[in-house]
């Protein structure tokens, strides 16, 4: 067996070992495009040996999805079944465990897609599953996204190679991402959560309450970049790339990760924040965008491409509040690679990024016992849909505010203090 086999075995163990952390005789749901089916076979494989009671696969085709879109009569783009909601259901409430991966067999099956068949599409189903995402949101049950290679997906990051030498780039990428080509991937995995815990942990000490963010770098209106506020909830929880199930076991919803993220109060933002890097929104592709707040609101946008796009996306309900905001220091091996892998699941991890609609009721203390209107009394933002964009750069400042109004550094051009790993 050459390197790399050995080491996409070794991937898929921590996806299941510390992605899922998968337990003898639990149910497993795996979400894959046909494309990803010989790693898929690998997942199987490797948790019935690890003991996994069943594991059920949904194969997607989006080159299906597109037909419909461009095909369907549009009075039923608004249809959705109702049994992925009962299988989801199912899943909750047996405890299964999901794993979700991306990698597009062709990146671009949406170009050109119309939004707002996009919209009608995305939204109804959202709405028929909202129970199942309210439930793996709130981690109810173990889950992880992940990332597999396509020939697609290589060619369009790296297209002046030939393609054997385009997958071979992409895997090394995404093995160097996920420490899963270090000699010990679960150790490996491990210290680096320890070392988001560090921030986590620098965070609750100083009580950070609010975040202010500032890059004086001039946009082209020569106002700074940046110069965005955010206030968190009245009971701020931070999370890093390690939680807790109501399974009782510990799981890492992203591999790989890089971030510290909590959940601000849908009023409490003000300011402004121009976009770092291109991210997808209704699966077209949005470049430097702007976006203004008031009370949290977002007043003003505009984008160089996809401000049509933009426009419809903010017609959903819930969509011009925020529902995340994320802290990625630029030492990210995703970052420092150079590449953009056109994945949210990557690009995320590259930049400090905010979340446009749906929250993450975890980064709120004590949400466990919180009804959803309780949820939304503390400021919690609800929608069908969640958008993230990044807006980290090396020369963004970060400044903390506490409960007592004292203010604490975060970040210093776009990295973090040393004084957070000093356990200052």
């Amino acid at each position: 067996m050459n390197a790399l086999e050995t080491q996409k075995k070794a991937y898929a163990r921590l996806i299941l070992e510390q992605g899922i952390t998968v337990q003898p005789g639990q149910s497993l749901a795996i979400r894959a495009e046909i494309v990803h089916r010989e790693f898929v076979r690998l997942l199987a494989e490797q948790a019935y040996t690890m003991g996994a009671r069943y594991v059920d696969v949904t194969w997607s085709d989006l080159t299906v999805d597109r037909i419909r879109l461009t095909t369907g009569q549009p009075e039923h783009l608004a249809y959705s079944p109702d049994y992925p909601a009962q299988r989801g259901a199912e899943q909750l409430a047996d405890g299964w465990a999901i794993i979700s991966i991306t990698g597009r067999e062709n990146p671009d099956v949406f170009e050109g897609i119309d939004a707002a068949a996009m919209q009608q599409v995305q939204t109804a189903a959202m709405a028929k599953l909202k129970d199942w995402y309210t439930g793996v949101m709130a981690n109810q049950i173990p889950w992880t996204v992940c990332a597999a290679p396509t020939p697609g997906w290589a060619a369009k990051l790296f297209p002046n190679l030939p393609a054997d030498e385009a997958i071979q780039r992409l895997w090394a990428a995404i093995l160097s991402a996920t420490r899963a080509d270090t000699e010990d991937p679960a150790a490996a995995w491990q210290a680096h959560i320890d070392k988001l815990q560090a921030v986590v942990d620098y965070l609750h000490k100083h009580r950070v309450h609010t975040l202010h963010f500032l890059d004086a770098e001039p946009g082209p209106d020569g106002e700074p970049r940046t110069q965005l506020t955010i206030g968190l909830t009245d009971r701020p929880r931070w999370i890093t790339g390690s939680s807790q199930a109501g399974t009782g076991v510990t799981f890492s919803p992203n591999i790989p990760t890089e971030e510290a993220f909590s959940t601000p109060h849908r009023l409490r933002t003000e300011g402004w924040v121009r976009t770092s890097m291109p991210f997808f929104t209704l699966a077209q592709q949005i470049e430097n965008a702007y976006f203004r707040f008031e009370r949290g609101e977002v007043v003003e946008f505009h984008a160089e491409r996809g401000q049509a796009v933009l426009e419809q996306f903010f017609s959903v309900p819930g969509t011009r509040y925020l529902g995340e905001i994320a802290l990625v220091d630029v030492n990210s091996p995703i970052y420092q690679s150079g590449i953009l892998f056109h994945d949210t699941l990557f690009d995320e991890n590259a930049a400090c990024h905010i979340a446009f609609g749906r929250a993450y009721p975890g980064g709120v203390e004590g949400n466990e016992a919180m009804s959803a209107e309780e949820l939304a009394a503390f400021g919690v933002n609800d929608s069908p849909l969640h958008q993230d964009i990044m807006f980290g750069t090396p020369t963004l400042q970060l400044t903390g505010i506490s409960a007592d109004g004292s203010e604490v550094a975060i970040m210093h051009d776009g990295q973090y203090v040393p004084a957070i790993f000093e356990g200052k």
